[in-house]
């Protein structure tokens, strides 16, 4: 095996802001899930803190994905633009953590909150930070995918395979399906059905674009997970099994959030 298959860039983790941000995001859960039970305020029928506890999960998940695959493709590649880029979504994530949480503190909604022209704006403002997020993971999936033709090694191929195909999926599928929500014209904690999913709220009788929302936002975890895995049986000879795995497994997300789509 090519010992440098799962090897980070040299400067990682300590000195990479997008890691420590996606740390810090993470630490915020417990004590968001604290709020969340000491706070007897109701938004929606849940707690006001249940939006800022969620985004917090998401997006120190996407923040940790994000730096690990640049640092990973970084010791293999160059990546265009990537030290503006990176602080940039660092600014979009702290912005809409902030609102998000100043919003639940007033106990009122952050999204599809456009009572004053102030929460139009800042609504607005955070439309152009997802789509400024999209378009970071997309960054990234297009230079996995520079990889995927330049490697040699079979097992680097595989994961920068798993990368692009991740990233690129999420990339152009996450604002089709955040377009959806948009569209649904209803807070994400304003839903209510008699049929309901435990824990996230989600309607089960397919009017919810939620579901498609989430399949569609976690392909860039998914997708280079698997490909760690199949890098070593690629590196014994089974590299056209594992890549065709990877493809059969990313047109399977495109084609399940399709079809949870309303």
């Amino acid at each position: 095996m090519n010992p440098g298959t799962f090897r980070p860039a040299a400067a990682w983790p300590r000195r990479d802001p997008m890691l420590l941000s996606g740390v810090v995001l993470l630490a915020l859960v417990p004590l968001l899930v604290a709020a969340a039970g000491l706070d007897e305020r109701s938004l929606f029928g849940r707690s006001p803190w249940d939006k800022p506890l969620r985004f917090a999960l998401s997006l120190g998940v996407y923040a940790v994905t994000m730096a690990m695959a640049a640092q990973w493709l970084l010791a293999r590649t160059r990546i265009l633009g990537w030290r503006w880029l990176s602080p940039v979504l660092i600014g979009f994530m702290v912005f809409e953590m902030t609102w998000i949480a100043v919003q639940a503190a007033r106990g009122v909604d952050s999204h599809f909150n456009e009572r004053t022209a102030f929460e139009a704006v800042m609504f607005s403002l955070m439309g152009i930070g997802a789509a400024a997020l999209s378009l970071g993971v997309l960054w990234l999936g297009l230079a996995a995918s520079r990889l995927v033709l330049a490697a040699t090694a079979p097992g680097t191929r595989v994961i920068a395979l798993g990368i692009a195909l991740g990233f690129v999926g999420t990339g152009l599928l996450l604002p089709w399906t955040g377009e959806a929500l948009v569209l649904a014209g209803r807070s994400q904690s304003a839903v209510e059905a008699a049929t309901v999913m435990p824990v996230l709220g989600w309607r089960l009788d397919g009017s919810d674009p939620r579901p498609a929302h989430f399949v569609s936002a976690h392909l860039m975890q998914a997708l280079p997970l698997l490909a760690l895995w199949l890098a070593r049986p690629a590196e014994r000879g089974g590299q056209a099994v594992s890549e065709g795995a990877l493809v059969v497994l990313a047109a399977s997300g495109v084609l399940i959030t399709l079809w949870l789509l309303p």
